[in-house]
């Protein structure tokens, strides 16, 4: 089993190296590498993720021995990014005001720059002014730790996730409300839109590489689920990420599972049997 995950890692390093060598080659061939080429290596990492679990997942099974499943509840909290418990979660409803929430008054605020900020933006009985949403956004931007967010219903029902590195960099210039409005507001009025899975990038936000992945409620799994589940899903549905919930408490999201995330507890559960 273990020689599967070999080929399988192999066909995602095969995959980077040759994305990396076009890159390395671009000079040669007149092209002009900019500043924005400094997230390919995000970039590569990413698809030799996904090209690995695609391996994983179509090359054959060898009889063996049935194995316990590893459960996403039994994984240490280093296996996937989880939720900050801790710093500044700002709940915003249709009638907050930018100036409500405490580290967008005091902007740039030294009180507030090693602090995580996990924003929640819940649905109300009536729809968001995406202008204020931008001005919410706008001071939160130069904070390098505020890092998520999450659209809920009215019955705080978790409904979409979007990084706020996409936030800090494209709601907040001209064309916000546009994005804004598409992206939260839409979603948040049709709860089984699709509209986040157009989020799909990375990008270099002046902090650090970060990923821009939107999550739909249809990206979401329960941490009573095995690995090999959320394994299934992400290959199955072609997406990047799943939002992990407690138990069946789809009200508590816990924290977000990234593909290159499965390619690793997919491979050591590999050496292990």
């Amino acid at each position: 089993m273990a020689d599967k995950g070999v080929v399988a890692a192999l066909f995602g390093i095969g995959a980077g190296l040759l994305l990396a060598g076009a890159y390395v080659g671009a000079p040669y061939a007149g092209f002009q590498i900019t500043p924005a080429s400094l997230t390919l290596v995000a970039a590569v990492a990413a698809f030799c993720a996904s090209v690995t679990l695609l391996a994983l997942t179509a090359l054959p099974k060898p009889k063996k021995k049935k194995v316990a499943e590893v459960f996403l509840r039994d994984l240490p909290k280093d296996a996937y990014e989880h939720f900050p418990t801790e710093g500044p979660r700002p709940l915003v409803r249709p009638d907050t005001a930018a100036k409500d929430i405490g580290s967008v008054r005091e902007h740039d605020s030294p009180k507030y720059a090693d602090k995580d900020i996990f924003v929640t933006i819940k649905k109300g009985k009536t729809v968001f002014n995406p202008s204020v949403l931008k001005q919410i956004f706008v001071g939160l931007k130069s904070y390098g730790k505020f890092i998520h967010i999450l659209l809920v219903n009215e019955h705080d029902e978790f409904i979409g996730y979007l990084p706020a590195a996409y936030a800090r960099l494209y709601m907040v210039g001209d064309n916000a409300e546009t994005l804004i409005a598409r992206y939260i507001t839409d979603v948040l009025e049709n709860p089984d839109s699709l509209n986040l899975r157009e989020i799909n990038s990375t990008v270099f936000d002046g902090f650090m590489v970060k990923k821009c992945i939107g999550l739909t409620r249809h990206e979401c799994i329960s941490d009573d689920s095995p690995v090999s589940e959320a394994m299934k899903k992400l290959t199955e549905n072609h997406v990047r990420g799943l939002v992990v919930y407690h138990g069946n408490r789809i009200r508590k999201p816990i924290g977000v599972l990234w593909d290159e995330d499965l390619v690793r507890l997919v491979l050591k559960n590999e050496e292990k049997n």
